[in-house]
């Protein structure tokens, strides 16, 4: 599963970025959770099958799994269905039975995300978890819930501790290459990467610049302040400490 698939899915329907001057807020918040809905079904559909195919051969051990982790991808899946399901609602950013659905789903991700972080799961099912969370976290920010954790799963036989920070990116002396975007510009799709007056615009209006790489992962930036205005848009190499999802820039060069 694949960024740009979803990215061309939701193009498709018909999303366009607002307009940047008296646009309607609430219809673009609605909006916006309406796309991240979107990439959440997409993502979940083949999710819980592959979740359950894993858990049958190793290296992962179906006996140190919790019952709760081992019913929590079907819980989610069929949770992230009733929530589309309720997406069109107009009344969308305050719809307490939304809200509650997501609550659920939520329930279940967590679960599942321990489940996860306890046993070495194939690399693509854990690139795909990292998308599901991701996303999932982008909705319980925007309805103001309790996010999920950011739990790496182990390696090898140790892994290293949960929530540490990782070794500066990447320990070739490379760095971490990625579009410097707005949070929301970053869900939109490639096409969107490289609009440096939308980020301008989003990020005047308090959206939070991220870094996303070319596959489409979204790292979210501790310290805002190192992000100039001249690399809206721009591709970048970011040196930096990475905590799960997040990065701390040491440096940044176009």
């Amino acid at each position: 599963m694949r960024f740009c698939r979803f990215a061309v899915a939701f193009l498709a329907v018909g999303f366009v970025a607002a307009p940047q001057d008296g646009y309607d807020r609430d219809a673009y918040a609605r909006e916006y959770v309406q796309f991240l809905v979107l990439q959440l079904k997409q993502w979940s559909k083949e999710f819980p099958q592959h979740f359950y195919l894993a858990v049958m051969q190793p290296p992962v051990d179906a006996g140190k799994l919790s019952p709760g982790a081992k019913a929590a991808a079907g819980e989610l899946g069929d949770s992230l269905e009733r929530l589309a399901s309720l997406s069109n609602a107009k009344d969308l950013m305050t719809n307490a039975e939304f809200r509650s659905q997501l609550e659920k789903a939520l329930a279940a991700a967590k679960d599942l995300n321990q489940g996860m972080a306890t046993q070495r799961f194939p690399a693509t099912l854990q690139s795909d978890w990292g998308q599901i969370r991701s996303t999932l976290n982008n909705l319980a920010r925007v309805y103001k819930l309790e996010m999920l954790a950011v739990l790496e799963a182990p390696d090898g036989g140790g892994g290293r501790k949960r929530g540490a920070a990782s070794a500066v990116v990447p320990p070739a002396g490379g760095g971490l290459v990625g579009y410097i975007v707005d949070n929301r510009c970053a869900m939109r799709g490639k096409g969107m990467w490289t609009n440096a007056a939308c980020v301008k615009t989003c990020v005047r209006d308090g959206d939070k610049i991220v870094l996303v790489t070319e596959e489409g992962k979204v790292y979210q930036i501790f310290n805002q302040d190192k992000v100039t205005e001249d690399s809206y848009g721009q591709v970048v190499t970011v040196i930096g400490k990475t905590d799960g999802d997040s990065i701390t820039v040491d440096s940044l060069k176009l």
